[in-house]
């Protein structure tokens, strides 16, 4: 959990960027409320990830190839993605609340995990 923390405080500092202020609108914006689910599920896969591979060579290529594919499955490209992310960094208050929603979801996930085991 420490490292999906440190992951969305990263995230969040990127998001400072001050080049990043006023970008337009992509035609291909992802919904806010899917762009969190997909953040949320990108952030548990990258958390399965690299607590299964040790090396930052094998971690990467997996988290590659595991993320365009799980990309692939829900229907949106690399770019769609990409384009969104950074719209979303650019309105950093909305961006914020995003990161919060996520970290909501990733707790309930915890929790559930928990009651299963």
């Amino acid at each position: 959990m420490k490292k999906i923390l440190g992951i969305c405080l990263f995230i969040l500092l990127q998001s400072c960027d001050s080049e990043l202020h006023g970008l337009e609108k992509p035609e291909n914006l992802i919904p806010k409320d899917q762009m969190i689910t997909l953040m949320t599920d990108m952030l548990i896969l990258e958390g399965h990830i690299q607590t299964t591979y040790s090396t930052v060579n094998r971690y990467y290529k997996v988290m590659t190839a595991s993320g365009r594919d799980y990309l692939k499955s829900k229907h949106i490209t690399e770019k769609q993605y990409e384009d969104s992310f950074m719209y979303y960094t650019s309105m950093h208050e909305e961006y914020k609340l995003m990161l919060d929603k996520v970290m909501e979801n990733l707790q309930k996930e915890s929790i559930e995990l928990q009651k299963k085991t």
